[in-house]
């Protein structure tokens, strides 16, 4: 009898630590589909015209001291392509990084800029911010 109490609590033990990854798995996967949710929200904002919207999703510490350029009225987000897909970093951190390309309206020249994103998860908020400052259209 005691084998068979012993074989009843080890399977018990085995089904509770199999449904505990389960539980922090599916945590992840919901970490992760928050994330690519806020990237894909994050590109469009920029890629259809509205790049001082990009401040809107920085971490409230670096929000404080941003500056919103004056010349964002003045530009075209011609391309967005992520070069580097998003990647986790850390438990609570992501990267990814885009190529931007752009005109000055007033002059008609295309340029690009490197967007090396890093973005963190806050537990209290469920949601994804940027953590390093934007770059500037030059």
């Amino acid at each position: 009898m005691n084998g068979t109490v012993l074989r009843t609590v080890g399977l018990l033990l085995v089904v509770a630590l199999l449904s505990g990854c389960k539980t922090l798995n599916m945590m992840q996967d919901k970490k992760e589909e928050s994330l690519q949710e806020t990237l894909k929200n994050y590109r469009t904002a920029i890629r259809w015209g509205y790049p001082g919207q990009a401040y809107n999703y920085l971490h409230k510490d670096l929000a404080e001291k941003a500056v919103i350029p004056a010349n964002l009225n003045n530009i075209s987000i011609t391309d967005y392509k992520v070069v580097q897909p998003p990647d986790l970093v850390s438990e609570k951190q992501a990267s990814q990084t885009a190529v931007i390309s752009y005109i000055f309206d007033d002059r008609q020249v295309e340029k690009s800029l490197t967007d090396r994103q890093l973005w963190e998860f806050n537990e209290e908020t469920t949601s994804w911010t940027r953590i390093n400052p934007i770059p500037e259209y030059q």
